[in-house]
């Protein structure tokens, strides 16, 4: 399958859930320690939102040099086209969720029913962490 790579990011800014959110369809991927990573793809002009459950994740976009490191509660969203790699980080196996929309002006992004409650954020590349305040973070 040919997909271009991820453009490059500027900084993530945080993005919360507010009244009138956008009603996703989650999609629940269980990532089981020491498996082999999996592959999310995401067309041209789809948002990519991906929520931790449970655990810790790795994440990481093709064609950019950071990776990202999630804990339960914390999000990260992308902007397609975009290729996606994910596994559970460390030996516990994690749960993730994640979803695919079409984007639209001034939307909000409720939390996947299934998830932790939200708790603060701290996502980075892994060679400089970088706190972020909220519980969201977009890489698009």
């Amino acid at each position: 399958m040919n997909t271009q790579p991820c453009p490059t990011l500027p900084s993530p800014t945080p993005a919360t859930p507010a009244q009138g959110a956008l009603s996703l369809q989650w999609k629940r991927q269980p990532l089981p320690p020491l498996q082999a990573v999996q592959v999310l793809e995401f067309a041209k002009g789809e948002i990519a939102l991906l929520e931790v459950e449970d655990g810790r994740i790795w994440v990481t976009c093709d064609g950019l040099m950071e990776d990202y490191f999630l804990e339960a509660g914390q999000r990260l969203s992308f902007t397609g086209p975009v290729r996606l790699r994910v596994s559970a980080e460390g030996r516990r196996p994690a749960r993730l969720n994640w979803a695919r929309h079409q984007p639209k002006a001034g939307a909000t992004y409720a939390p996947a029913a299934a998830a932790a409650p939200m708790q603060p954020l701290t996502v980075a590349p892994a060679a400089a962490p970088m706190p972020f305040p909220g519980g969201a973070v977009s890489a698009a």
